[in-house]
């Protein structure tokens, strides 16, 4: 048996360290959005779901769509808090409501980062 049998190598110790490093950064963020929501006056325990609402754009918000618009003209989605993916689904950038259990919703201002796990960078 040789040593890399019997032990985890430094490119083996590397690897989890990075994983590791992205499952923490991607938990920081959560709890960054939670946070976030809370600091909004929003009980975090009543939320059932993050949204997009174009309907619930602020001026800014609105104003920053609108020149998306204007610089997109190839007829591919002009939202600028939609992106479209390579499998053809959207995602969101942004959150600008919370539903909750109850099934009534919370506007926020301002809007919050979407949090996804595989768009989190390792430093």
């Amino acid at each position: 048996m040789t040593q890399t049998d019997s032990k985890e190598t430094a490119l083996d110790v590397m690897a989890r360290i990075k994983r590791n490093s992205r499952e923490r950064e991607f938990c920081l963020a959560v709890l960054d959005l939670w946070a976030n929501v809370q600091a909004q006056g929003v009980e975090i325990e009543s939320v059932d779901k993050f949204g997009y609402d174009p309907k619930r754009l602020t001026n800014a918000d609105k104003a920053k769509a609108a020149r998306a618009r204007f610089y997109v003209r190839d007829g591919s989605n002009p939202d600028p808090f939609v992106v479209r993916l390579p499998n053809g689904s959207h995602r969101l950038t942004v959150y600008n409501y919370v539903r909750h259990h109850d099934g009534t919703t919370t506007t926020l201002a301002p809007m919050l980062k979407a949090v996804y796990e595989d768009e989190q960078v390792s430093q």
